[in-house]
């Protein structure tokens, strides 16, 4: 499995390279993308051949972002590549969120086991759907 890690800023960073950190160490290839718009990353996934997104967001509006990443998607022809979030989500965004199709949300607590494990998930049900496509 090929993840694309993203941010939405430069600050607070520790956690996102130490996930991705956790992620290697338990088999998963990541590439890291820094701290890219919307736009950007979609780019950056079709041209990684990203598997999933795990976008790291603490400094915006998840639900803004994660729309415009969605729209992103789309229109290059991804909208397939699940999203994850991580980071400080409050109850409204997650209803959003989810609203929005992203496929899972882990917020400050989730243990490395848990997130390496939410992506495999996430990255097998993409790829059931995928052969049945």
């Amino acid at each position: 499995m090929r993840v694309l890690l993203v941010q939405d800023s430069t600050g607070h960073s520790t956690g996102y390279h130490v996930v991705a950190r956790a992620l290697r160490d338990a088999g998963i290839e990541v590439v890291l993308g820094g701290a890219l718009l919307p736009g950007q990353i979609a780019r950056l996934a079709g041209e990684e051949g990203a598997d999933a997104i795990g976008y790291r967001i603490m400094d915006a509006a998840p639900a803004i972002l994660v729309a415009r990443l969605a729209e992103a998607l789309a229109a290059a022809g991804l909208a397939d590549i699940p999203v994850v979030v991580g980071g400080i989500v409050s109850r409204e965004d997650l209803g959003q969120l989810a609203a929005l199709g992203v496929a899972r949300v882990f917020q400050p607590g989730a243990t490395f086991a848990q997130i390496a494990d939410g992506f495999r998930a996430v990255g097998a049900a993409a790829a059931r759907r995928a052969s049945r496509s």
